[in-house]
């Protein structure tokens, strides 16, 4: 049975997306469309999910930092969890 869990989807030029997405790394790739790098976020607990083709070189902190299509998930204990209201509404802010 696959789990799913709710994520943040920032498209380029695009709204931030609020999407359910299966809890694997075959759909992380699949929605980022490239290999997976993971970098730290503004709240502990959270990582940046985007294409490990372009390397970040600090600490993500406005959407021009990162190139392409990216997602935010929540992370318990190393497993992907899904974002809670308020991480959604900080970020969805913050990567408008």
């Amino acid at each position: 049975m696959v789990k799913w869990i709710t994520v943040l989807v920032v498209e380029p030029g695009k709204a931030p997306d609020v999407r359910e997405l299966p809890n694997n790394l075959k759909a992380f790739e699949l929605t980022i469309q490239g290999y997976i790098e993971t970098a730290e976020t503004i709240r502990p607990g959270c990582l940046i999910v985007c294409d490990g083709n372009y390397p970040l070189t600090q600490k993500p902190i406005k959407r021009a930092d990162i190139q392409g299509t990216f997602i935010i998930i929540r992370v318990d204990n190393t497993e992907p969890v899904s974002l809670n209201e308020e991480d959604i509404n900080i970020f969805s802010e913050v990567f408008k």
